[in-house]
């Protein structure tokens, strides 16, 4: 059979299968076709042919019927679709343009239907990032009858986009052979958003757990294997993800202690730990710390522990190091002897202070922790605090700032602080470093103050270094050496000894440098141009700390003025002033040292003290005043040195007294011949400032060893001779007797029983009437004092006046008078008799100051007496005295009525020019010249020319010591006013002499004082 045949068996049988059944008929590989199967073939393929026709007629029907049933199906989806919330769609292949859109499209895109429809609508409105996705995903699907679906993002018509997931089914229409897909479109933008949250948070999760630092484990509740660790837990274990899951921590020896994990795991499965500190090993076997905390969790209902381990052996060894660094710092901070202290900057608390700080502002720890500086008053000037923290806010720190503070005891302290900035507790603070500076501060002062004082002291000053050679000299050591600073720096100090005078000084000097270490003294130098300057120089080495030689420090003064002046004040502390003769203390000294030689050589001869006291003295310079007592003592002592040895020592004791000392005397014979010469200077007269004058001495003589053999007692001896020579007759000497001891003690003894005498009232007053002459009556009184001694009795005022007078206790005794007198004057004129004028004798010492004035007039207005009763007699002497006070006082007793009259007129040196001007009523004739009367035709002549000088000066007489007739009526003859004596009556009692003189006044009213 031909190959034509064969094709057609084959296309028959080929159309047979389509609508039947396959039929497998085997075929030979050569079949060999007759002529009569030829016809039986074309038979067969009649009926073929037939048959398929009716096949093909019922195939029609029927997929007319299943169309039908298909699109009832179809209404029924879509009315079904229709109503869920999803889009359904038909689109065309290959265009891809919706055919078909379901009325939810508008609620996706927010488009409506109609747009959907238009061409490359799903084109425009595909996200960039998925278009061609899309659009190849449709092709594809195109081709495939399988059902598919993928998810891709839209724009949405207000512009942002939504996801959306399209199921994708292919469909073939028959009568056109073209295919068209069709499917759904699901909002899934919630579902994408929550997917994204969830790779999100699983990406979150997964890099926190595996960037992590510290170490995460996710371990089973029930057995603790390892079902996840992190990046870290490899890390710091050394072992992988896949070798540690699956096993416990015991099996891959994590722990550090046996046993650890079984008890912690039973420990956590009861509670929740945090911070469990534990020992943990590595597998290199290298151990660390770490801190564990886990908490059991659910997860997928399995219980599992998530456990985080945090590798603190970097914070232990830093806490280590930190509590090292904190001990050292405490140590540190306590320890310092700077005060530190940590304040807050906002307010100045202090939170922390040092014992430095105690120490220097005087608080204790307790006190300042928690005060401020402020209310501490610490800072002196707030101020400075200020001042500190805009310092430390614009240069990040303090240095070196001075400042004043007050400590506790409000002592004011100078400090230097130093302040950085530090944090503690989030909070501002300072920490500041107070150092005590004061002393340094001090001491710089005192540097620089040394500094000027070096340049600018009067003192020469030399530094020499460790060899003896000058360092440095200032001006003052060219002023008073006479060297330049030049020609000096580098010299040797011995240089400078060359001029010195005495090299025994250099030796005792150099000596005492090198044994001592200082030396100082005064020394005789001479300056280049060969003049002698005296110094005192202070030389001291300064050592080094290993005890070595620094350099020396020589400071040395020019004293040629200071010996000069030393000299001179030892002249005047050893001489008079006033005579420039020895004084007592020079006197003495010399006395000490010829007693001493005496008794050390054991000489025979023998010396002898003369005490001179120059007779009536007193009224001279009472007189004529005491420039011109002071020339007549000086005329006096030389007239002394001129008769006296070498070896004879004159010196003025004081006032008009005069010691001699005269040593290396044979015999008692030779101090009396040198007491004649003594005596015979005075026979000459003086003359001082014109005036011509007459002076005696009275000398008394002490010899030695004979009378004593110390200083004092020879010179009470001869002062208590020189008193026995003015009791001979004065003008004379007289020599120590041991008689003469007793009647200086009876002296003594007098005057201690003068002073208690006063205090008891012992002395009493006698009144001694004054009668005139031409009337016969009573002209007044003058009262004369009585000592009633409680043993002696009755003493005359001769033996204690005079003792009065030298004591000084002749004021108190004035004023005692004066008190006696005026009471007694008030008595009489209240017992009703007329009472005389009362003359009271005075004193020169009483009319020294106002003393005597305030006296008088006290007694005056105590008694009620007027001045004009008083009468005051004052000796020739005084008044004659031309010093201004004196007679401004007699003005004074004058202008207040008091009478005024000289006593002892005549006995001294009057000057008659002078004694016109003085405010006086009366003279009083001095019982010398009384006393010859009638018969000395001297003393009468001497009364007469008293009486017409009175009464030519507007002056009353009166006579004094009268004692018989013819004294009176030749004392009348001559015009004598009135008279004084025991002629009228010896000094009587007050009541004797009022029953003697005085009768009743006629009308008895008391007298009004001034």
């Amino acid at each position: 059979m031909n190959v034509a045949a064969k094709g057609l068996v084959a296309a028959v049988l080929a159309m047979a299968g389509a609508g039947c059944s396959a039929i497998n008929i085997p075929m030979a590989p050569e079949l060999q076709i007759t002529q009569a199967g030829v016809l039986l073939l074309s038979c067969m393929l009649l009926l073929a042919a037939h048959g398929l026709n009716q096949l093909r007629r019922r195939a029609v029907m029927q997929r007319q019927e299943a169309l039908e049933l298909l699109r009832q199906q179809e209404h029924r989806y879509r009315t079904l679709v229709e109503k869920l919330h999803v889009v359904t769609w038909e689109m065309s292949y290959p265009s891809l343009r919706f055919i078909y859109t379901s009325p939810h499209a508008a609620d996706l895109l927010g488009y409506p239907a109609s747009h959907w429809l238009s061409p490359d609508f799903l084109a425009d409105h595909l996200h960039p990032e998925d278009h061609r996705r899309v659009l190849d995903s449709l092709r594809d699907h195109a081709l495939t009858q399988q059902q598919q679906s993928f998810d891709f993002r839209l724009y949405r018509e207000c512009g942002d986009y939504v996801w959306v997931r399209a199921i994708i089914n292919r469909v073939t229409s028959q009568e056109y052979e073209a295919a068209s897909l069709h499917g759904l479109l699901i909002d899934i933008q919630e579902q994408k958003l929550a997917e994204q949250a969830l790779r999100s948070s699983e990406q979150k999760f997964s890099s926190v757990f595996h960037n992590c630092p510290d170490t995460i484990v996710l371990a089973d509740a029930e057995e603790g294997r390892l079902m996840a660790v992190n990046q870290t837990f490899e890390e710091q274990f050394g072992i992988s993800m896949s070798d540690a899951v699956g096993h416990t921590a015991t099996e891959l020896n994590l722990w550090s202690e046996p046993g650890t994990g079984p008890r912690l795991l039973a420990l956590l499965l009861t509670r929740t730990k945090s911070n469990v500190e534990l020992e943990f090993r590595r597998a290199d076997g290298n151990r660390f710390t770490g801190l564990l905390s886990a908490r059991p969790v659910s997860i997928d209902g399995q219980p599992v522990l998530v456990t985080v381990i945090r590798d603190i052996s970097a914070l232990k060894l830093t806490q280590e190091q930190l509590r090292l660094s904190e001990q050292k710092f405490s140590r540190a901070f306590h320890a310092s002897p700077d005060g530190l202290l940590i304040t807050k900057a906002s307010d100045g608390m202090l939170l922390d202070v040092n014992e430095g700080f105690t120490r220097i502002t005087g608080y204790t720890r307790a006190q300042a922790i928690g005060s401020s500086t402020l209310a501490l008053r610490i800072w002196r000037d707030d101020a400075d605090r200020t001042r500190m923290v805009e310092t430390l806010r614009r240069d990040g720190r303090v240095r070196d700032m001075l400042s004043q503070i007050t400590t506790a005891t409000d002592q004011v302290r100078w400090v230097e602080i130093c302040t950085e900035a530090i944090t503690i507790n989030d909070q501002e603070c300072m920490l500041s470093i107070a150092r005590d500076v004061t002393e340094r501060l001090e001491m710089e002062n005192s540097l620089r103050q040394a500094a000027t004082v070096f340049e600018n002291t009067t003192e020469g000053v030399i530094i020499t270094d460790s060899s003896g050679n000058i360092a440095a000299v200032n001006r003052a050591f060219s002023q008073i050496t006479g060297v330049d600073a030049a020609d000096a720096i580098g010299q040797p100090l011995r240089m400078l000894s060359a001029s010195v005078e005495d090299q025994e000084v250099v030796a005792q000097a150099s000596r005492a440098i090198r044994e001592q270490g200082h030396w100082q003294g005064e020394s005789w130098n001479r300056r280049p141009n060969g003049e002698l300057y005296a110094s005192w120089s202070n030389v001291s080495q300064v050592l080094n700390v290993d005890g070595s030689l620094s350099h020396l420090v020589a400071v040395f003064s020019d004293i040629t003025p200071l010996k000069h002046t030393q000299a001179r004040l030892d002249h005047q502390a050893h001489h008079d002033p006033l005579t420039g003769l020895p004084n007592r203390t020079l006197f003495e000294a010399r006395l000490r040292e010829s007693l001493h030689s005496q008794a050390l050589n054991h000489e025979e001869h023998i010396g002898a003290l003369l005490f001179i006291d120059l007779d009536r003295f007193k009224q001279i310079n009472d007189s004529l005043g005491h420039p011109v007592g002071d020339s007549l003592l000086q005329l006096v002592s030389q007239r002394l040195c001129s008769v006296l040895r070498d070896i004879d020592t004159v010196a003025r004791h004081g006032g008009d007294e005069f010691i001699v000392l005269l040593p290396n005397l044979r015999t008692d014979t030779d101090a009396a011949a040198i007491a004649d010469k003594l005596l015979a200077v005075f026979r000459a007269p003086f003359i001082c400032a014109g005036h011509e004058l007459f002076v005696s001495a009275s000398i008394g003589i002490s010899l030695f060893p004979t009378d004593a053999d110390d200083v004092n007692s020879l010179i009470k001896h001869a002062d208590a001779a020189m008193y026995r020579a003015k009791n001979q007759g004065r003008n004379r000497y007289a020599f120590y007797t041991s008689d003469l001891t007793a009647s200086a003690h009876q002296r003594l003894e007098m005057e201690n029983d003068m002073r208690r005498g006063l205090e008891r009232n012992e002395f009493v007053l006698h009144y001694q009437p004054k009668l005139d002459l031409s009337s016969g009556k009573l002209d007044g009184a003058e009262a004369l004092v009585r000592w009633n001694h409680p043993q002696r009795g009755m003493v005359e005022p001769d033996q204690f006046i005079p003792l009065a007078e030298e004591t000084g206790l002749i004021v108190d005794l004035g004023r005692t008078i004066l008190n006696i007198a005026c009471a007694q004057l008030a008595q009489w004129r209240d017992q009703g008799l007329t009472a005389p004028r009362m003359a009271i004798n005075v004193s020169g010492a009483q009319l020294i100051g106002d003393h005597l004035v305030n006296d008088i007039r006290r007694a005056l207005a105590k008694h009620s007496l007027s001045a004009s009763q008083l009468e005051l007699e004052i000796t020739e002497d005084f008044v004659m005295n031309q010093n201004r006070e004196a007679i401004v006082l007699l003005d004074l007793f004058s202008s207040m009525g008091i009478h005024l009259s000289i006593d002892d007129f005549g006995t001294g040196y009057s000057s008659l020019a002078y004694l016109k001007e003085l405010p006086l009523d009366t003279l009083k004739i001095d019982r010398s010249f009384v006393a010859g009367l009638p018969g000395n035709h001297h003393d009468a002549a001497i009364s007469q020319t008293i009486i017409v000088l009175a009464h030519n000066l507007g002056m009353a007489v009166i006579a004094e010591g009268v004692e018989n007739e013819l004294q009176r009526e030749l004392l009348l003859e001559q015009g004598c006013d009135s008279i004084q004596g025991y002629l009228v009556s010896r000094p009587l009692p007050a009541d004797e002499f009022a029953n003697a003189f005085l009768r009743r006044a006629p009308s008895h009213q008391p007298s009004q004082p001034v």
